[in-house]
């Protein structure tokens, strides 16, 4: 590997933990506020005979939201989970272009959630929510954006197999 290849490495490695470090924050916000805001509605709903309207929309995007950026940060982590019998049958020359293989369909399959997800959030940005006066905009975001991380986090998952580099030595 030469110079540049390691620098290009090395930013795409420092932009992963920097993206990382915004889906870990915003995970915690979002579960922070599904708490509270969950707790407020069967509160209202069960103890006050009120129901929060606005508090289930507020849920349903900021899940959508939580389930996008988890999926992100797990494919960083490598923490989905995954069945390996296959693979420790393998010989060992075998893996590594199975390992490429898995990785290349994971940045090809987070290009089309990207494509898809701005195609839906343009088609659906002058519709509004039901109940919140906030634009759908918001809540289709999620797709681009998260699948923009996923192709970032996988992209280097590739390269490093390519380039057999040892996690986070990138």
């Amino acid at each position: 590997m030469d110079a540049a290849t390691g620098n290009i490495l090395k930013a795409i490695g420092k932009v992963n933990r920097i993206v990382l470090t915004l889906e870990k924050t915003a995970l915690a916000v979002l579960m922070i506020g599904m708490l509270i805001f969950g707790f407020l509605q069967v509160f209202a709903r069960f103890v006050l005979k009120t129901p929060i309207g606005w508090s289930e929309e507020l849920l349903t995007y900021s899940f959508t939201w939580t389930s996008f950026l988890g999926a992100s940060a797990a494919i960083y982590t490598k923490a989905h989970f995954s069945v390996d019998l296959f693979m420790k049958k393998l010989p060992a020359a075998a893996i590594r272009p199975i390992n490429i293989f898995t990785w290349l369909l994971i940045c090809g399959f987070s290009i089309f959630i990207a494509i898809t997800g701005a195609t839906l959030t343009a088609a659906n940005s002058i519709q509004r929510m039901n109940i919140l006066p906030i634009s759908m905009f918001w809540a289709y975001l999620s797709m681009p954006v998260c699948g923009s991380f996923i192709f970032l986090h996988a992209l280097e998952k590739t390269l490093e197999i390519i380039f057999r580099i040892e996690g986070e030595a990138a």
